[in-house]
């Protein structure tokens, strides 16, 4: 069941793949159901260990704790290019050229994929949401900072018309022009913060969690066609706050 949250938007977080598509398989194989599944990633590896140990897990409801003066993001996405997309049998992925970056609190994250998760890993105040997008940036030390951007179901949207599996499915050339995703982006001053994890194996902490509030809005076909693509949910079960503050 879809549940669609109408406030400044149930906070989604993208990362988007571009084709031709390609199965990644490293280390232990995992998958977001059965034996394989979320209640089961730390059996799978030692890797996986923080999965099931970790106190800072991601995702969680999004409930602001806090009404803080949070710092400014700046976006230095000067260099998006063509984008590859791939079928990694998680997500369907998105790599983007170097040189793009994210700055906050003086850090610079630089942006190394994003991907898309349907429906959405994240709640807001309880209710969760058709796709949510991963952006993942690293800073030099391999620090993780990611940015989600949270998806409402409306019009469909011409600049994820211009993803590669859509040119692809129009018959189109999938790396044709460059896809400029800073246009994604519409209101880069109120979001939600907190620190967490990676969703996927090995789970790991330490993640600078930004999501913003303003979403973006797609038609019911474009969020079908990336579910699709992939041919099954790929959203990791809301993890316990454990006395997280999350601010906004």
């Amino acid at each position: 069941m879809r549940h669609i949250l109408r406030i400044g938007g149930c906070a989604l977080l993208v990362t988007m793949a571009v084709a031709p598509f390609a199965w990644a398989s490293e280390g232990a194989h995992w998958t977001y159901e059965g034996e394989e599944g979320p209640e089961h990633w730390s059996e799978l590896s030692a890797e996986f260990d923080m999965c099931s140990r970790g106190l800072n897990q991601s995702p969680i409801d999004l409930v602001a704790d806090i009404d803080a003066d949070l710092p400014e993001l700046i976006f230095e996405y000067t260099n998006p290019g063509n984008l590859v997309e791939t079928n990694t049998g998680h997500a369907i992925q998105d790599e983007v050229n170097p040189g793009n970056f994210l700055v906050f609190v003086d850090k610079r994250y630089e942006l190394k994929q994003f991907h898309f998760h349907s429906p959405s890993e994240h709640l807001v105040d309880g209710e969760a949401c058709p796709m949510e997008v991963h952006f993942v940036h690293q800073d030099q030390n391999g620090r993780y900072a990611v940015l989600g951007l949270i998806f409402e179901e409306g019009e469909r949207n011409e600049l994820i018309d211009n993803l590669p599996s859509f040119r692809a499915e129009r018959g189109e050339d999938p790396h044709g022009d460059p896809v400029d995703f800073n246009e994604l982006i519409t209101d880069r001053t109120n979001y939600f913060l907190y620190n967490g994890s990676l969703t996927t194996p090995p789970c790991t902490e330490g993640v600078q969690w930004i999501i913003l509030k303003q979403p973006i809005i797609v038609s019911p076909e474009q969020i079908q066609h990336y579910h699709d693509l992939l041919g099954f949910d790929n959203n990791r079960p809301i993890q316990p706050h454990n006395s997280r503050l999350v601010l906004d």
